[in-house]
């Protein structure tokens, strides 16, 4: 049974009391050039947002509490990776770093005649195992090759995201941070969740929302700085 009309509305009213306005989304995410990429972007931060509130609101505890914690990781983790594939791809595929990021190299092999192959097995041998001709060849990577964790090194060699002192005087790395985050976000199953400790899941879902604020700054800076926008 649903709740009552006069219940739904209070607690929709605490969740959205505590979330921003349109325009404030619209401006954080101004640098996605893409509309449609940028506005699921916004109604997944601002669902993130409404349930934690909504888990706050009711003290959720125990196994509750971490199928939110839980959520919260997936969540960040998916933003934070389409927010720098955006990047790179709308910004720097002109670049090196890209292009090295995008590309791989990768042994080719080569068909001879039969005649020369037994010459080459005749002059050639390495422990006994064969011998076979090829030659590198620099190819480009299928999309699901490329790792999370190579895009963020690509944009911190370019200088869009970098470690940085908070206001505790404690030196943040924020390319290892948002890596870790999306490395948990892959192992988010029953198996490896008995492996990790709940303080830990607790710390790393409030780090993963605490970041996006230099996350998201550090963009902007860069981008500004390269009269990218």
């Amino acid at each position: 049974m649903a709740f009552s009309e006069r219940i739904k509305k209070e607690i929709e009213d605490y969740c959205n009391n505590h979330l921003a306005d349109d325009s404030w989304y619209e401006n954080e995410f101004s640098f996605i050039q893409d509309i449609e990429l940028r506005h699921r972007i916004i109604t997944e931060f601002k669902a993130i947002r409404f349930a934690y509130k909504l888990y706050e609101g009711i003290g959720a505890t125990d196994a509750n509490l971490m199928f939110e914690v839980r959520n919260q990781i997936l969540a960040y983790a998916s933003i934070y990776e389409a927010v720098i594939e955006n990047v790179l791809t709308t910004y720097y595929s002109d670049t090196a770093e890209f292009e090295s990021l995008m590309h791989h190299t990768v042994p080719v092999r080569i068909s001879i005649p039969q005649d020369k192959m037994n010459k080459l097995q005749d002059a050639l041998s390495h422990d006994g195992k064969e011998i076979v001709p090829f030659y590198y060849c620099k190819k480009e990577k299928q999309k699901p090759q490329v790792r999370f964790d190579d895009k963020c090194r690509t944009a911190e060699c370019l200088g869009l995201i970098h470690k940085f002192v908070n206001d505790k005087q404690i030196e943040i790395d924020l390319p290892s941070e948002l890596i870790e985050i999306y490395s948990y976000r892959n192992g988010i199953h029953i198996i490896a969740e008995q492996r990790k400790g709940i303080s830990y899941e607790l710390d790393l879902s409030k780090r993963a929302y605490r970041r996006m604020r230099p996350f998201i700054d550090q963009l902007k800076e860069k981008l500004e700085q390269d009269g990218k926008i």
